[in-house]
């Protein structure tokens, strides 16, 4: 069997009076330890469970239904590290966030924004009903102007 192998180009520069071979070493081994670093570190936003747990396992879970790509605004804004994975087979949809224990503060300020928004979304009327309630005014508005031509009425 043969591997398959990925190439990639790394460019590093080197600020040195005399570039030597140990100079070098150090320069590319510096370089390796920081792309560990940003490898395994879990960033601000959406992580892959592994990177989440790196180094801590310790994670706590909320479940979110609905809409997940507001909470994802939010949880961003809050600076919140986590994973999102989806309950198959379920309608609505439901969402299990995994989140750093650490974070639980931020996490909280996030999803408290995110479920006033969500229940002030609740509480609008829909798009299609306010365009239903529209048409049927202009419909009711057309007959009237009808019955005021055949009544000779007045004119606009």
């Amino acid at each position: 069997m043969q591997e398959e192998l990925e190439q990639r180009t790394v460019s590093v520069s080197i600020q040195a009076a005399k570039l030597s071979g140990r100079v070098l070493r150090s320069a590319i081994a510096t370089v390796l330890r920081k792309m560990e670093q940003e490898r395994t570190t879990p960033k601000v936003g959406q992580n892959s469970m592994k990177r989440l747990t790196y180094k801590d396992p310790g994670v706590n879970t909320i479940e979110v239904s609905g809409r997940i790509r507001s909470f994802e605004r939010y949880a961003r804004k809050h600076q919140v590290r986590y994973h999102i994975e989806k309950e198959l087979g379920t309608d609505p949809p439901k969402w299990t966030v995994y989140f750093k224990a650490n974070q639980a503060d931020a996490l909280t300020a996030a999803f408290k924004e995110y479920t006033q928004k969500d229940l002030a979304r609740s509480t609008r009327p829909s798009l299609l009903s306010q365009l239903h309630k529209f048409k049927e005014l202009a419909q009711a508005l057309g007959r009237d102007r009808v019955k005021n031509k055949e009544h000779g009425g007045p004119e606009r």
